[in-house]
């Protein structure tokens, strides 16, 4: 594999400081899954979709090696390297990004991917106290609000052709003397070859799970933050706050708890198999393991077009064809949901307003039903063009956190929220993003979103109060929001737990 050559790379050495390598070859005996277990020990993250619409549902990415790292820490930006090292330190995370861009100095390659390179990682909902002065209580903690990763290997998977591109980044510091350049380019080309050969090496499983996935779901071991009366009086205090006039809606959530002794990655496995959705990822953030399948789009910037997707409005599924379109008819003709809806909508044209140049905001899509495996939702689309005068980073925070998650007006609901929820709300409703290094941006809102820290995973859902809300209805949207993840549990635990005991793997 010599995708660049020796006299290519010297050259390329002069101007830049990441250089790419390429390589791309047929994989029709593999999946993701088994590119992913095969490299787990350098794998950090694997991102994919399950939407016949998105251009994403095309690949899979895997990140490998993480080369860099840009963390939020005590409201300082700070760019570290491999071994943790602050490189240096930023107020601003636009100004932390910017100086990470200028100072790795990457070539930009050609490949059919959509993603070439960048940062991945999470924004936690609790950013908002660092974006959101006023959202700030005055004290800094150790949790990091913002995590990303910068990896030296990147791995998409073609679903359509079934091949595989590996898009590996060198980095110099543009002082080596060209005989070390040389030994820099050959350990890359041996490092790509290691990586190809172990991928090569990756077993067609011969095991066959049958998963249990008929069974109703149990809340019977599920811990809460909340006590159900609780919960109805938070849901009571938000109306009082919407009658005295200071937010229109307001989305409350409980977070639930729950034992487990499989990883992060069977979970991974079974709910992308029961809950496909638009985006699927999981992570690894220090300690903790982020998975998740969310429905919804926190903002996507692509070649200068801006892109929101609110959701809003919930049926749970029926349990035939008639009944599922008899509930999507009457989700559709529900004044309560249709009034949220407009809302949100009209919130996120707001958003997209605030970055976008003038006259080019649409609403393309209003109050399409989306299905899941769990739920149904009203869901809209709302673009823009870029203003020339925004950086994408801006775009980002204009719509952080989205308001089908917080509320409307945005501020207040916080405050609010901030004040009755039991727990901060940490990864939940916050965003799982991509910032490419040719300026594009995707990301989603960390909803149907699970955090497994040890042997516990944490769900988390809430429900948009608005005046005439039902108190004991928002208690079971949240819980059916939750099903589905809390099912994916369960099943993946009948699963695999039984092979880790030594038993059969036949479920």
């Amino acid at each position: 594999m010599k995708s660049l050559s020796l006299a290519q790379f010297l050259t390329s050495a002069k101007e830049f400081k990441t250089i790419p390598f390429t390589s791309h070859f047929f994989a029709d005996t593999l999946t993701p899954i088994q590119i992913f277990h095969q490299l787990e020990h350098d794998a950090v993250f694997l991102l994919e979709s399950k939407d016949e619409q998105s251009p994403w549902s095309r690949f899979s990415f895997i990140g490998l090696a993480p080369k860099f790292y840009l963390i939020e820490k005590q409201n300082q930006f700070q760019f570290l390297n491999a071994k943790k090292e602050v490189l240096f330190s930023l107020s601003t995370f636009k100004e932390a990004f910017q100086e990470a861009l200028s100072f790795l100095k990457v070539k930009e390659v050609e490949l059919p991917i959509p993603f070439r390179g960048g940062a991945v990682g999470a924004i936690t909902y609790d950013a908002i106290e660092v974006i959101e002065p006023v959202l700030s209580n005055g004290n800094s903690d150790e949790n990091e609000k913002m995590s990303f990763v910068f990896c030296e290997t990147i791995l998409a998977y073609d679903h359509h052709k079934k091949e595989l591109f590996l898009l590996h980044h060198v980095n110099i510091t543009g002082d080596e003397t060209k005989e070390r350049l040389k030994e820099v380019y050959y350990e890359a080309i041996n490092k790509v070859e290691k990586i190809i050969h172990k991928v090569s090496e990756a077993n067609v499983s011969s095991k066959l799970y049958q998963p249990p996935l008929d069974e109703d779901v149990s809340f019977r071991n599920v811990r809460s933050n909340y006590e159900k009366e609780m919960f109805l009086e938070h849901v009571e205090k938000i109306k009082d706050y919407i009658r005295a006039g200071d937010v229109f809606q307001a989305v409350l959530s409980q977070r639930f708890e729950v034992d487990i002794s499989v990883t992060g990655l069977e979970l991974y496995r079974v709910l992308r198999m029961i809950n496909p959705s638009p985006y699927l990822f999981y992570l690894k953030i220090n300690e903790v393991e982020v998975v998740g399948s969310s429905p919804e789009r926190l903002v996507q910037i692509q070649d200068g077009h801006v892109e929101i997707h609110p959701i809003a409005g919930t049926r749970k599924r029926g349990n035939s064809k008639e009944e599922d379109e008899a509930l999507a008819i009457d989700l559709l003709q529900d004044e309560k949901e249709r009034a949220e809806h407009y809302m949100l909508v009209d919130l996120a044209r707001n958003d997209v307003g605030r970055v976008a140049s003038f006259g080019s905001v649409k609403v393309p899509v209003l109050m399409e039903i989306g299905k899941f495996s769990h739920v149904m939702h009203m869901i809209s689309k709302v673009t823009g063009n870029l203003d020339e005068a925004v950086h994408p980073i801006d775009a980002l925070f204009s719509s952080f956190p989205a308001g089908t998650v917080s509320g409307a007006p945005k501020i207040r609901a916080m405050q609010i929220l901030n004040e009755l929820e039991p727990t901060k709300r940490e990864y939940y409703a916050g965003a799982i993003a991509y910032l490419g290094f040719d300026g594009n941006i995707d990301s989603c809102i960390a909803i149907r979103t699970m955090v497994i820290r040890g042997n516990k995973a944490f769900v988390q859902a809430g429900a948009g109060i608005v005046a005439d809300s039902v108190p004991e209805k928002e208690w079971e949207e949240t819980r059916n929001k939750a099903k589905a993840l809390i099912k994916a549990i369960s099943v993946a635990e009948k699963m695999f737990a039984k092979e880790k005991k030594g038993a059969v793997n036949n479920v």
